[in-house]
């Protein structure tokens, strides 16, 4: 008859040899096949159904034994995007899931980026293709429920390195982009800002876009945002080429007098105020200059072809500064 400890030796022995046999079995790859598969395991998918789909997709053979080996993991699997090989052992695809070593997706949004810059990046990164990027951001339904009152996510995705991972939809990535917008508007300085000028979220990106794409020193920023509060509080036009070219959609090349003439809810030259919406997505150095804008009187200001500008108080002098750097930016043509 066995002594109890007899028995418990044989029962750790059979352990171990089961444990043993189990690591050996999970370590041998299931084909010699190099190609990769694309696995999508989305959140709270349980691990018998990641089981069948691997085993579906020749990864795998037995699920219960990459569920046995996924308890070193405590069977918490990262959901996300895997590039699996089918050369691959159990061991191998369950320690790459479970320290979640899934594909990441970079989306890159430049100040001054407008839709269209950002639909090509989105494509380009593989995150979804240009048209479906705009058509989910000019989406009714889509733009209610983020609470825009507006026809696109024209300058509501701030500028920012965003890392995608597909075990989200997209719409719900792009949602979290929207959201750091009205993250950065809850702060006091902003909301003041807007408080003393009787701007809303809209109308202060609607200026921000036109200063971003105005200003290429942030030191500037607050002097043309000045020249803009001017020309707004005296009726006047603000007579800014970006939002002309925005509205007609001509981004190559130089305005032209076609393009001052088209009559969109863009053109700044053909009425008073604000146009119907931002030209981009401003940084929050723009933002902020919208805001506060420095306490000058201009009214007017011209590019000196070195990316700074110079500004003026009447037409007169503005004309001057106009002919005078417009000779100088020909010349350098010539």
């Amino acid at each position: 008859m066995l002594t109890r400890q007899n028995r418990n030796t044989i029962l750790i022995a059979v352990a171990i040899f089961v444990v043993t046999q189990t690591f050996i079995f999970a370590s041998i790859p299931n084909n010699t096949d190099r190609d990769s598969v694309a696995i999508l395991v989305k959140s709270g998918t349980g691990l018998w159904e990641i089981a069948d789909k691997l085993k579906k997709n020749g990864l795998i053979r037995y699920p219960s034994l990459f569920v046995l080996c996924s308890l070193a993991y405590r069977g918490r699997l990262l959901a996300g995007e895997y590039e699996l090989r089918k050369d691959m052992s159990i061991i191998e695809i369950v320690a790459k899931m479970g320290r979640g070593e899934r594909n990441i997706y970079v989306l890159k949004i430049l100040e001054g980026h407008n839709l269209y810059n950002i639909a090509e990046m989105a494509e380009k990164s593989g995150i979804m293709g240009s048209d479906e990027f705009l058509r989910l951001a000019r989406d009714p339904g889509f733009l209610k429920r983020l609470g825009i009152k507006a026809d696109s996510l024209e300058g509501y995705l701030p500028p920012d390195t965003y890392y995608y991972s597909r075990e989200i939809s997209t719409d719900h990535f792009i949602e979290r982009i929207v959201k750091k917008t009205f993250k950065n508007f809850a702060k006091e300085d902003i909301k003041r800002g807007m408080e003393n000028l009787k701007f809303d979220t809209h109308k202060t990106l609607i200026l921000a876009s036109i200063i971003e794409k105005e200003a290429r020193l942030k030191e500037e920023k607050p002097v043309i945002s000045a020249v803009f509060h001017n020309r707004l509080k005296q009726g006047m036009s603000l007579d800014a080429d970006p939002t002309v070219i925005y509205g007609t959609g001509n981004f190559n090349g130089p305005i032209t007098r076609s393009d001052l003439s088209t009559p969109t809810p863009y053109n700044t030259y053909k009425f008073p105020g604000l146009p119907k919406g931002p030209i981009c997505n401003p940084d929050r150095n723009s933002i902020m200059a919208a805001l506060y804008p420095a306490s000058v009187d201009y009214l007017y200001f011209v590019s000196k072809n070195d990316g700074t500008h110079v500004f003026s108080k009447d037409m007169n002098d503005h004309n001057r500064y106009v002919a005078m750097y417009q000779r100088a930016k020909n010349a350098k043509k010539q």
